[in-house]
């Protein structure tokens, strides 16, 4: 139903491909732009305390920049103050004028578009949903918890449930040229339909992973690109508002340098057809591809997260997991610390409980399956004001 993984070449031993060195690792953790040109902190100096406070209140809640000129605005035109007279008017006019002008250079100061991510459906409160790939129910009986669901289907097949699902088709130029009437176009279109019949928000990736090893069958970087773009174009004809639309990749091409195949610049279908960033993740440490180094989620996740800030969108681990070891259930709870300390950012993740799908990954064992590993996972979802389903 879907294959795993490819990391590639699946004997190298090191973290990092020969050519890619540390410094260019660290190149793409770049951060989001921010407001330039200028000074914040005496802006909002210049502005009485409680406007301050109006001000800052309505960026950590995410308030558009329009939110902000209201709440401010209504905040000035409501304050009891006595009528001037003569030359005090004036004075008052003036007044006025100088509070307008700060309260705008606030609200540009504080640089709200490009501090916030950008998405598409709101989920609840802006909080994390949590969840798995494969054995889910059987993961939740043996956390005791309630976790989401990751499915994967053929596009020609029947939409699966969960809180995300991820569509396979045949080949990228027969989705991208697909005409109305034709079997795959009615296809989309009955995917389109019955994700919009759900109401709530859907996170919903077409074809993951198409850089790796196994999709090379279905085309080229470009034919990925405006097969992708096809499919968000008719899930949005057809308004299916609540979906969220996720490109997901491996985080190995957020790593590479530009000149590799599997660069992820190359893969993006563009600002306009994506609402979040998505990754799979996983620290194979010796099995597989694996390196024998332990890579924490919080350093696979760096530059993704600095990818979609660049491009002012959420991020996601649409899959993620960690090979057996004595440090999992720990690599959990500093995976929840990283998730917890990423909200509102990071909006789902979904951990890997299922069996190696491709060969070359068949001595991995993703599957959690202990006590302590259960528990750190458990205590993840049960920290409801970070996570939901």
């Amino acid at each position: 139903m879907f294959t795993r993984k490819g990391r590639e070449p699946s004997g190298r031993r090191s973290i990092l491909p020969p050519h890619v060195s540390k410094g260019a690792s660290r190149a793409g953790r770049n951060r989001g732009p921010t407001a330039r040109g200028v000074n914040r902190s005496a802006v909002g100096r210049s502005l009485p305390a409680r406007t301050r406070q109006l001000t800052r209140s309505a960026v950590l809640e995410g308030a558009p920049i329009t939110h902000v000129h209201l709440c401010l605005g209504d905040q000035a035109r409501t304050r009891p103050r006595a009528q001037p007279h003569g030359r005090h008017r004036a004075l008052g006019r003036a007044r006025t004028s100088r509070r307008t002008t700060a309260v705008r250079l606030a609200a540009a100061a504080l640089g709200i578009a490009a501090i916030l991510p950008l998405a598409g459906p709101a989920q609840a409160a802006g909080k994390t949903y949590l969840g798995a790939v494969g054995d889910v129910a059987g993961l939740s009986r043996s956390t005791g918890t309630s976790l989401a669901t990751h499915s994967y289907a053929q596009l020609g097949n029947g939409v699966p449930s969960g809180r995300m699902v991820t569509a396979r088709p045949g080949t990228w130029s027969s989705v991208a040229n697909a005409s109305p009437g034709s079997a795959i176009y009615n296809d989309i279109v009955r995917w389109a339909q019955t994700l919009k019949a759900r109401g709530t928000p859907v996170l919903f990736s077409y074809h993951h992973e198409p850089e790796a090893s196994s999709s090379q069958r279905y085309g080229t970087a470009a034919q990925f690109i405006a097969a992708y773009r096809k499919v968000v174009t008719i899930f949005r004809q057809q308004g299916a508002s609540n979906v969220i639309f996720v490109w997901q990749m491996t985080e190995w091409a957020f790593r590479v340098n530009s000149g590799d195949r599997r660069y992820a610049a190359k893969w993006y279908p563009g600002d306009a057809y994506v609402d979040n960033v998505g990754a799979d993740a996983y620290n194979w440490y010796d099995c597989g591809p694996g390196s024998g180094r332990w890579v924490e989620l919080s350093t696979m996740g760096q530059p993704v997260v600095a990818f979609a800030r660049a491009h002012g969108k959420t991020a996601s681990f649409p899959e993620f997991g960690v090979d057996p070891d004595s440090r999992r259930a720990q690599w959990l709870r500093n995976a929840h610390d990283y998730l917890v300390n990423q909200q509102g950012t990071i909006t789902a993740a979904f951990y890997f409980q299922h069996a190696p799908t491709n060969s070359s990954s068949g001595d991995c064992n993703w599957p959690l399956r202990t006590s302590a590993e259960y528990d750190a996972y458990g205590d993840m979802a049960r920290q409801t004001a970070s996570f939901t389903t």
